[in-house]
């Protein structure tokens, strides 16, 4: 198996320059302990060495040691951010909003980073002068704050050079978006808004807040309500007054914004009523993090997709910018490359498999093609697919075949919204068979079960397999090949239980709404047949398999020994929703509390994944005596309450009948234990 071992870098020569200069000051310091970190509270802490474990309670901080390829560091990480990273194998320190001082001084860690709201939580580390563990305490305010953050923990682990690097792609991206709109008159900006919901109150970020530079950097105008803070109460009439154009939020929180704008007088606003409601990772909309120029950029094109998908409008020329080869052994391939290229102000990224001699093709996008010089697949950044999904894509089709050297009738390519980053490259071989799959996935948006979901138009995730063999496949061996290469594909996403999109209680996706496949004729012994019971389909259906999973894993954290937590939440169901979904006697605060703590027992644990398989093979009727479900509740009760209770009788028509009976019973049981000294 060979896969990419380092990630793909835009390169040319006038930023590399730009890129020395402005960190030239840094630099000096990057590598040279002891070294000074002042943080949000002007308080200067003093590193005598690079520090080795890490407790970040910090979001963006825990993105920015990823991009630097620094996760190796951290002993300890929020809930929030172990469904976000769920790859990492490291232990949660409880939520954002309420960190757990017994995990964090578990994880003993040597540093921690945390936010200013934190403080009075990290007392204990903060107020001993002779603790061996240092704090680091960071406020979001504007976004050269954020970049100056950015930069001190890029001193702190050696990478300051890359966290520079970082600082000066999100500039330019930021420059690029003001550039641009430098073009729209004033009085064509539209008002924005940011909101979240929280106890059936509307809140806006404060006047103060780095959300309305975000705002302002993309064009729109955002409210202004004379109060300064992270986030205010908007007043009904003052909402109105401001009669916001497009509305944001992040993910977690929309359902209840949708809702709140769903009641008389929030919904009279032109946002609502036009249906301008977006969202985006919470991750990237509350705090400055390494990726806050494509927000911007993202937010820009949400705004104003005309201006910024029109091609007659660019601040930058389109071109290539860098490349990084691949290793394919492929007598009949030229070359293999990851190509970074500018198009329409955005840095795409594409695979390109150039072929010594024009090669026919199987395509489920080109279809039939013969004579041609080359195959790839392109990574094409968030805000850029909304312009070419509005206002199609023969424009940026052809634009990629120019940056990459060829002509539209020469290359055949695929598109995706998957870092080509995260390419799977995997060669399988035997008796002489070789078999090559390249593979790009993502399913946070788009996973369906075939059969079940219904068609509708949602673009986010897709899976996009290239083939290729040291055989010539036949045009029958190249049509099976699909067939063997997708029952592969499914097979990988069932083994990781992907959930479908739409319906996540119910069904395990089979596949995305959007995948797409190349298959390459190639040269050598003529192949027919594809299909499994021949050699070349086991490697094909191998290959493509391992694509997947690795794929899967580096795009979206998903493994197969992902944390149950996670699991639950891609099922849209989290600790809130439990506290929100079943009766207790205990206050939200407390209920939520005791819920974490089950959580962390591996009986608990086992339990409710057990639970997971059982749903899924009832509802399909493969499982039809629920005796040993009977048993297991009440093991699973009196584990937890020290005996065994009976749930009360409610009605869920919203979840799986065996969902809904082990989650009322989940709560009702951590509620009447009696036993509260095992949470301390």
């Amino acid at each position: 198996m060979r896969q990419i071992a380092q990630r793909t870098r835009p390169f040319h020569s006038w930023l590399l320059v730009l890129v020395l200069l402005t960190s030239m000051a840094t630099l000096s310091l990057a590598s040279d302990y002891p070294l000074t970190i002042t943080d949000s509270l002007g308080r200067d802490i003093h590193f005598k060495q690079p520090p080795q474990r890490i407790v970040c309670l910090i979001s963006s901080v825990t993105d920015l040691l990823m991009h630097l390829h620094q996760e190796n560091l951290l002993v300890g990480i929020t809930q929030e951010d172990l469904l976000t990273h769920a790859r990492l194998r490291v232990t949660s320190m409880g939520s954002f909003f309420e960190p757990d001082p017994k995990a964090i001084e578990a994880a003993r860690p040597d540093l921690i980073i945390g936010s200013t709201r934190q403080q009075q939580l990290l007392a204990p580390w903060l107020d001993d002068p002779h603790a061996s563990t240092k704090v680091l305490l960071y406020k979001e305010t504007t976004l050269a704050a954020g970049f100056t953050r950015m930069e001190n923990v890029g001193r702190l682990v050696d990478c300051a050079q890359a966290a520079q690097t970082i600082i000066q792609t999100n500039r330019e991206q930021i420059k690029r978006v003001q550039d641009r709109l430098k073009k729209l008159p004033p009085e064509q900006r539209k008002r924005v808004a940011r909101v979240i919901v929280g106890k059936e109150i509307l809140y806006s970020p404060g006047d103060d807040s780095f959300q309305n530079e975000m705002i302002s950097a993309a064009g729109g105008l955002p409210p202004r309500q004379g109060k300064n803070g992270s986030f205010v109460p908007v007043r009904l009439q003052a909402w109105k007054d401001f009669n916001p154009e497009l509305i944001y939020g992040c993910k977690r929180n929309m359902s209840k914004v949708r809702a709140h704008l769903n009641t008389p007088g929030w919904q009279e606003v032109n946002a609502v009523q036009n249906h301008r409601i977006i969202s985006l990772p919470c991750s990237v909309v509350c705090q400055v993090t390494p990726r806050v120029g494509a927000a911007i950029q993202f937010l820009a094109a949400s705004i104003y997709p005309a201006l910024m998908a029109d091609t007659a409008q660019a601040v930058s020329s389109n071109g290539p910018l860098g490349e990084q080869p691949l290793s394919l052994d492929l007598d009949y391939v030229a070359s293999a490359k990851v190509v970074t290229h500018r198009v329409n102000d955005a840095d795409f990224k594409s695979l390109i498999l150039s072929f010594k001699r024009p090669q026919a093709i199987l395509s489920t996008i080109d279809g039939n093609r013969d004579a041609m010089q080359a195959v790839g697949n392109t990574y094409v950044p968030m805000h850029a697919s909304l312009g070419h999904m509005a206002f199609g894509v023969d424009q940026v089709t052809a634009d990629i075949a120019t940056n990459l050297g060829y002509t539209t009738q020469s290359y055949s390519g695929l598109m995706t919204g998957a870092n080509m980053d995260n390419l799977s490259l995997q060669v399988q071989r035997e008796g002489g068979i070789e078999v090559v799959a390249l593979v790009t996935a993502g399913v946070r948006g788009n996973a369906q079960r075939m059969s079940r979901d219904i068609g509708y138009n949602h673009p986010l995730g897709t899976i996009n397999i290239i083939i290729l063999t040291n055989h010539k496949l036949a045009p029958e061996g190249m049509a099976r090949a699909i067939i063997t290469a997708t029952e592969a594909k499914t097979a990988a996403l069932l083994d990781l239980d992907i959930r479908s999109t739409p319906h996540p209680l119910d069904y395990r996706a089979t596949g995305t709404g959007t995948d797409s496949m190349i298959l390459v004729q190639g040269e050598g012994k003529l192949v027919k047949y594809t299909g499994g019971h021949g050699k070349i389909g086991e490697l094909i259906a191998k290959a493509v398999h391992a694509g997947v999973t690795e794929a899967l894993s580096r795009q979206n954290g998903i493994l197969a020994g992902r944390s149950l937590l996670q699991r639950l939440d891609e099922r849209q169901i989290s600790l809130s929703w439990l506290v929100e979904h079943y009766p207790s006697s205990l206050p939200p605060a407390k209920l939520k509390k005791r819920l974490a703590f089950a959580f962390s027992d591996p009986l608990v644990r086992s339990c409710i994944e057990t639970v997971l398989a059982l749903s899924d093979d009832t509802d399909k009727g493969l499982i039809t005596d629920l005796q040993f479900f009977d048993q297991l509740r009440t093991m699973f009760s009196a584990h937890i309450a020290g005996h065994a209770i009976t749930a009360p009788t409610t009605v869920q028509t919203e979840i799986p009948p065996l969902l809904h009976q082990t989650f009322a019973l989940l709560v009702a049981s951590v509620s009447a234990r009696e036993d509260a000294t095992k949470e301390k």
